[in-house]
């Protein structure tokens, strides 16, 4: 019998988890051992996984401490039953998310009042070289940001907007821009409080926070450059460079994610996709932005 093993992979976020059976229901202890260090690490990195789309859900489930298998079950059922569709994020399967293109930090749905709370891709069909999906602790991100940077964030709110936004400094067709029916948003706190760890949160991205509500525009957005600086030092980011069989699993609250370009012309990258169920947050504000 295995034991399992766990290797972090760099200071700040991520582990990497071996000598586990996952297509089926784990031990007790091992599931509480695996929640403590998903919400420790952020970002699980489990290599070579032989698991189906249903228990590649279940575990996802599983580490935002939701166990029971038969409510992961459901999420993957349409309401006439029928099974509903794979998602994958990939730049040869007719259908597949963000096909091409560069990726901005981002958290999946920071737009919404009810994001996802954690998200798992595993790599179905992967030809080397494979570009790597980025991530940062925004949790590690609130713990080191300095004082001064503190003291000026204070009572700040944010808003998150739908796609991904034109920020100076980009060059027009370097990020996949999303097109949708409905623009929404959403005003948080800046230090967002992890509804799960209780852990303080750094809740903006430069793909989705478009201004500081209570500032000014050039100065809300002076304000976010400098917190993104900090956020995305690179020497706090971690690489995972995909291979198959590769199951990810980061908390989409704590930790944000990003990509270089990929080319639809360029080697296959197929990851298939599940998402943990979406987190209710408590009522937030609502505010007029300064003139």
């Amino acid at each position: 019998m295995t034991q399992m093993q766990v290797r972090e992979l760099s200071p700040e976020l991520g582990a990497e988890v071996t000598g586990l059976d996952l297509s089926g229901p784990l031990s007790e202890a091992d599931a509480r051992d695996l929640r403590r260090v998903f919400d420790e690490r952020g970002v699980l990195v489990f290599p070579d996984a032989d698991l189906d789309l249903m228990a590649q859900n279940r575990l996802t489930y599983l580490l935002i401490g939701r166990p029971d298998a038969d409510e992961a079950d459901r999420a993957m059922v349409q309401d006439d039953g029928a099974p509903r569709r794979e998602s994958y994020i990939s730049n040869k399967v007719e259908g597949g998310i963000a096909p091409f293109g560069r990726l901005l930090w981002h958290s999946d749905g920071m737009w919404s009042d009810t994001p996802f709370q954690a998200i798992s891709l595993w790599g179905q069909a992967v030809e080397q070289p494979a570009v790597p999906t980025l991530f940062v602790s925004a949790a590690h991100a609130w713990d080191t940001l300095p004082a001064e940077l503190r003291t000026r964030v204070a009572g700040l709110h944010a808003v998150h907007v739908t796609g991904q936004l034109k920020r100076s400094g980009y060059q027009e067709g370097e990020v996949l821009q999303a097109t949708r029916e409905q623009e929404l948003m959403v005003t948080t706190p800046i230090e967002f409080p992890h509804p799960r760890t209780g852990r303080s949160i750094l809740y903006v991205s430069e793909q989705s926070t478009s201004e500081i509500i209570e500032l000014p525009a050039e100065e809300s957005e002076a304000l976010l450059m400098e917190l993104f600086a900090h956020l995305y030092d690179p020497a706090h980011t971690l690489e995972h460079h995909w291979k198959v069989g590769d199951l990810v699993i980061w908390d989409n609250l704590a930790v944000q994610h990003g990509r270089p370009d990929v080319s639809t012309e360029g080697p296959a990258r197929t990851l298939r996709k599940t998402f943990a169920p979406r987190m209710v947050m408590a009522e937030l504000p609502k505010f007029t932005r300064m003139s």
